[in-house]
């Protein structure tokens, strides 16, 4: 395996159908991945291990936390976790800005996309 797909990768959703796709295409294509469906039982975890984790793949509207926040207090535990938003909704750059987040990707999303965009991620965290 190559060593860009060392560590974790987080998906953090509260859609189930799109968190099973995500997850199983993601570990079809060598990635590991932890899967939540909660985004304060997702932080509870990562506050653990965040040093397990290379990137974190969230929603942004979600019951119990946004996307946004929860960006905020993974980047407070570990500035070196990358995070790509995606949503079926628009963000503004000035979010994207204030968030410090890697990349935003648009539901939907096909799978091929989110590999390749994984992939880049990743490169990028081994590079910085």
């Amino acid at each position: 395996m190559s060593s860009q797909r060392r560590g974790y990768i987080a998906i953090i959703d509260d859609e189930n159908d799109i968190v099973e796709l995500f997850s199983e295409a993601l570990k079809a294509a060598g990635f590991n991945v932890r899967d939540f469906h909660d985004p304060v039982t997702a932080l509870e975890h990562l506050h653990k291990h965040h040093s397990e984790y290379l990137l974190v793949l969230t929603d942004i509207r979600m019951p119990g936390m946004d996307g946004l926040h929860l960006a905020k207090l993974i980047h407070q535990m570990d500035s070196k976790v990358r995070i790509i938003f995606m949503s079926a909704f628009e963000i503004s750059d000035d979010n994207i800005k204030e968030t410090q987040i890697d990349e935003f990707i648009k539901k939907p999303i096909h799978i091929a996309e989110l590999v390749n965009v994984i992939k880049n991620n990743l490169i990028q965290a081994h590079t910085s």
